[in-house]
């Protein structure tokens, strides 16, 4: 299974946070030292991950700690929505590349805890409905607990049936807990 959820997670990951990418055209906002102080920090460790192809903890680390004190302070301001969901995106860049079983879930519970309090202090945010799926491949593909993966990917599914997404859960789901033999028979890959 390993060999299977691993892509879907760095899918995940790509097309998340390649649409949370800033878009740098039209007009400049002007923001206060606050919110360039967290989108620097952003900025910092997004580009190590993406131009360099490592994961630098500490950037992302100091990034994620900002953005939640932040969207706690101040939940309105018009940063917080997207700073706090890429913390939760960056919390699991983070647990997947940790190297203990301890630091793993320590990072995994952060992460989860963030997608949380996005769901809770912003419920119409369109970004609200894919917190189910990341909380599902942090299960899933972090913790290896299809179990709970399946859980969230099938709320996601019950919630949204019409989105591209769930379509994508319900062939996935059904691989869930396979060994990659069982997989390659379902899909006549032998």
């Amino acid at each position: 299974m390993k060999r299977i959820a691993f892509p879907i997670f760095l899918l995940a990951i790509a097309v998340l946070l390649g649409a949370c990418h800033n878009k740098q055209g039209g007009e400049k906002k002007k923001f206060g030292s606050k919110q360039k102080d967290i989108i620097t920090l952003y900025n910092m460790a997004d580009s190590i991950y993406y131009k360099e192809g490592r994961i630098d903890s500490l950037a992302f680390l100091r990034f994620i700690d900002k953005a939640v004190a932040f969207a706690k302070d101040y939940p309105k301001d018009e940063i917080s929505p997207d700073m706090l969901y890429r913390a939760g995106i960056g919390a699991m860049i983070i647990a997947k590349a940790a190297e203990t079983k301890e630091q793993r879930a320590t990072y995994c519970k952060k992460a989860i805890a963030i997608f949380n309090q996005f769901q809770e202090t912003y419920p119409e945010h369109e970004k609200y409905k894919y917190c189910y799926y990341q909380r599902g491949i942090i299960y899933d593909d972090i913790l290896g607990d299809t179990n709970s993966a399946e859980d969230q990917y099938r709320d996601f599914i019950n919630r949204y049936p019409d989105d591209p997404i769930a379509q994508e859960l319900k062939e996935y789901i059904k691989m869930l807990g396979k060994s990659d033999k069982e997989i390659e028979e379902m899909l006549h890959l032998e």
